[in-house]
């Protein structure tokens, strides 16, 4: 809960900011660079996804209080008055009696399970009847009652057992608040990096539609002068068309994936998003071991799997003990004090030793007692299913960090191998180039190796966003990304 708290005044010391960035006026639509700490914080802040979490987590929290609501301390009272004008058999009774009643009252239970009564009653009692000694009369009387339980719900056991039970549900509620966050942030991060990928695929097919026309142009003049065939002219202004295509499917693309990015962050449509960050390597230090420690440390469903096993635990307990007869042991004491004067009435309660002790057990006990086993014999079950629980997480989790890791491993070496191939079809066109400036290549080659260029450097592109979203989900696998970017 702490760790909520702390994320919570990290969203009230950035929303003053974060406002004032985005004003609310309907105008054209404004560039707003961003960097990949930014869409973290601006994702904390304004995805609705994480604001639903949050809500859902505090709504759990409210339990707690409804659950200790048991231990409340119970003010009451009574003030009430009677006119008695029945008959009665005997005429020592009177014809009519009436009787005033002032009462207040405190019950409270401790978390020991004693029940706590003290109660302050008083009474003004007149009647028509002449044998009556005092008349009017007030009673006052204060009496204490402590009832322990003694078998079931030993000492509280039953009470501070659901109060315990409702603590692990809200720590578990946090947990699954902390994944739909970390879901929420990585989903945004991960858009961010697509973003940046199409701009780059964007600028990348910008340039490659600079050496087409370029290319284009050269053979027009060519042709003129009686250098290159009209065949060479129609096969490089169609590659010219052809990036033309490609830079709208570029742009289309580029404006979807802003959209995107924009949906993640609950952005206005009229804010055009411009990234800031490159895809460059950034290298996650960890091995396999590593990463695993990181995990069954780290893993929110693990350590909720955890508190699933410690809550039916406790449930067990408090089913064992349902099954044990009620006994109750009880002591009253009691003072009261009678005069014709109310105030000489409170006095007699102290001065005069008129007491009353009262101590008994009380015992109640269901003879076939058929829904204290059913509930025990159920959560000797629920017990075993989180067990089994766990272990199905702890299996998960093996898996998921393999599978994560062997991903990133292996996309960070395809990184290694993109790169050389850019580089390698790079120096080729480049060669090529060479020769077509002296006439010893063709457009259709050089065309081809343009081709070959321009799939390497989007691959290489593409190698890199690979390699950060398998950083991302590994992170996501060890529930550490959090921890990772300063927010846990």
């Amino acid at each position: 809960m702490k760790k909520l708290i702390s994320i919570l005044l990290t969203l009230t010391l950035l929303s003053l900011p974060l406002e004032i960035a985005f004003p609310q006026d309907s105008g054209k639509a404004r560039i707003l660079p961003i960097s990949v700490n930014e869409v973290r914080l601006i994702a904390i802040q304004n995805n609705l996804d994480i604001k639903l979490a949050q809500l859902d987590a505090r709504i759990k929290g409210t339990e707690l209080s409804y659950k200790e609501a048991v231990f409340d301390t119970i003010l009451n009272g009574e003030i009430g008055y009677a006119d008695d004008q029945r008959k009665s058999a005997s005429s020592l009774s009177g014809t009519k009696s009436i009787t005033n009643n002032y009462d207040i009252g405190i019950d409270k239970k401790l978390r020991s399970g004693t029940d706590v009564d003290i109660d302050f009653t008083n009474k003004r009692e007149w009647t028509d009847s002449s044998f009556v000694s005092t008349n009017p009369y007030h009673e006052s009387q204060i009496e204490i009652t402590l009832t322990q339980p003694i078998a079931k719900n030993f000492f509280g056991l039953i009470d501070r057992g659901n109060i315990k039970i409702v603590k692990q549900e809200i720590k578990n509620a946090n947990l699954d608040s902390y994944i739909k966050i970390e879901d929420a942030i990585i989903l945004a991060e991960k858009a961010y990096w697509g973003m940046v990928l199409a701009q780059e695929e964007f600028k990348t097919k910008k340039e490659m539609l600079k050496k087409a026309m370029t290319l284009f142009n050269q053979h027009r003049r060519k042709l003129k002068m009686g250098l290159v065939e009209t065949g060479d002219v129609l096969a490089v202004e169609a590659n010219m068309h052809i990036r033309e295509s490609e830079i709208l499917i570029a742009s289309n693309k580029l404006k979807s994936a802003q959209e995107l990015l924009r949906i993640r962050l609950n952005l206005k449509n009229n804010i055009k998003l411009l990234p800031l960050d490159p895809l460059t390597i950034t290298d996650l230090c960890t091995d396999f071991v590593s990463s695993l420690k990181t995990a069954f440390d780290y893993r929110r469903d693990y350590l909720s799997g955890k508190n699933d096993v410690e809550k039916q635990n406790i449930e067990l307990r408090m089913k064992s003990n349902a099954r044990f007869p009620e006994i109750d042991l009880k002591a009253t004491f009691a003072a009261n004090g009678i005069d014709s004067r109310y105030s000489r009435a409170i006095e007699d309660i102290y001065e005069d030793s008129n007491p009353k002790y009262y101590i008994g057990i009380e015992l109640k006990y269901p003879i076939e007692n058929n829904e204290a086993n059913s509930l025990y014999e159920k959560a000797i079950l629920k017990k075993t299913k989180a067990i089994v629980n766990l272990q199905k997480t702890e299996r998960e989790i093996i898996s998921d960090i393999d599978e994560n890791f062997r991903n990133m491993s292996v996309n960070k070496i395809n990184i290694a191998k993109m790169v050389r191939v850019e580089n390698l079809q790079r120096g080729k066109l480049f060669q090529e180039e060479k020769r077509f400036g002296y006439g010893r290549s063709n457009s259709d080659t050089l065309i081809r190796y343009q081709e070959d260029l321009l799939n390497a450097k989007l691959m290489t592109q593409r190698a890199h966003l690979d390699y950060m979203a398998s950083i991302l989900d590994l992170m996501d696998a060890e529930d550490s990304y959090l921890k990772h970017i300063g927010l846990e």
